[in-house]
């Protein structure tokens, strides 16, 4: 079990405290700020309404009776798991039914801020079937010229972003297809790769970026990343492996970066100095997940980090300041291996 949270899940109810939850619960209980019985780590918050619960549930997914009836609701507990709806879905749906039995009205995921009346969140989650986990968890938005899932994070998986080439229908098809192949498989898909939805589909190139469309404190912010679909046609780049930075790539810019910007010089410098071990692309994908965020990508490690911190580079040396050579580092030896 991790020491962090990797799911969220907002469930108002009849209770109007924790005491009068305490007193409905069957087979689970309240001590403290946490939730017993449930078997993963489950911490407690409640949350009073604030007259917006009816609001938080309109999105189409709840029938307006449900709207209605959510708005009255006197609160909602705020459920903080240690695991993920895909290592735990089942000890997850058990305590949902527990919970639902003492009163719940409805589950939201707050990853996706996708709710659903009780019952059908239930059904979503009991089924034995990637589709449906997948249909109850994760939506899909457009902005900025491009068509995104958010909510993968709730399975501890990156999310699919796709350029606005085809009808948006034609682009969900796609994304939902490497989502869900993404639960049911947990492919060894590496930056580079190229992905398709059937054989009558052109194949797009697959590049693994940080989620740039929320800030890191957001719920919505999906800590593993993006894969990034090219247009239609892309083809395959070579790639050099799979490789593990220790510390993580990210971590070591973050704390080189404290209270001044780094030249793009300094951050392939970064790299090249740092230690790494190659590893296979399964493990490397566990290690992501204990850890708890994604690296960035070595390749690209200047474009990341330069779009993730505009703040904290800058593309030259300043006057008086020389830029570092390039040296031939652990990461850049690996590179000619």
């Amino acid at each position: 079990m991790s020491s962090f949270v990797r799911l969220t899940l907002l469930v108002p109810g009849r209770c109007a405290s924790l005491r009068e939850w305490n007193k409905a619960l069957r087979g689970l209980a309240l001590e403290g700020d946490q939730l017993v019985g449930a078997g993963p780590r489950v911490e407690v918050e409640w949350a009073p309404n604030d007259g917006q619960f009816g609001e938080a549930f309109s999105f189409g997914t709840v029938p307006p009776r449900g709207v209605r009836q959510l708005a009255r609701a006197p609160g909602a507990l705020v459920l903080s798991s240690h695991v993920d709806l895909l290592e735990g879905r089942i000890e997850l749906v058990a305590m949902v039914e527990k919970l639902r039995d003492a009163g719940a009205l409805a589950v939201r995921v707050e990853q996706s801020k996708l709710g659903w009346l009780v019952d059908e969140w239930l059904e979503h989650f009991r089924a034995d079937d990637a589709r449906s986990w997948h249909h109850g968890a994760v939506m899909f938005l457009t902005e900025k010229g491009a068509l995104q899932s958010i909510g993968m994070q709730a399975f501890s998986r990156p999310d699919v972003r796709l350029p606005l080439d085809d009808d948006r229908e034609a682009l969900q098809r796609v994304g939902s297809a490497l989502n869900i192949y993404q639960l049911e498989e947990d492919p060894a898909l590496l930056s580079g790769h190229t992905f398709r939805l059937d054989e009558a589909t052109a194949r797009r190139r697959v590049e693994r970026w940080p989620d740039l469309g929320y800030p890191a404190e957001h719920p919505c912010h999906n800590p593993y990343g993006v894969w990034r679909l090219g247009p239609s046609g892309s083809t395959a780049r070579e790639h050099t492996g799979s490789f593990s930075f220790m510390p993580a790539l990210r971590a070591l810019l973050e704390a080189a970066s404290k209270g001044r910007r780094l030249t793009k010089a300094e951050v392939l410098a970064i790299r090249d100095r740092a230690s790494v071990m190659a590893v296979e692309p399964r493990m490397l994908a566990k290690l992501e997940r204990e850890r708890g965020y994604a690296d960035l990508d070595p390749e690209l490690v200047w474009e990341q980090w330069s779009a993730l911190h505009p703040e904290r580079q800058v593309r030259s040396a300043r006057a008086g300041v020389m830029a570092a050579p390039r040296p031939a580092g652990r990461w850049a030896s690996r590179r000619r291996g």
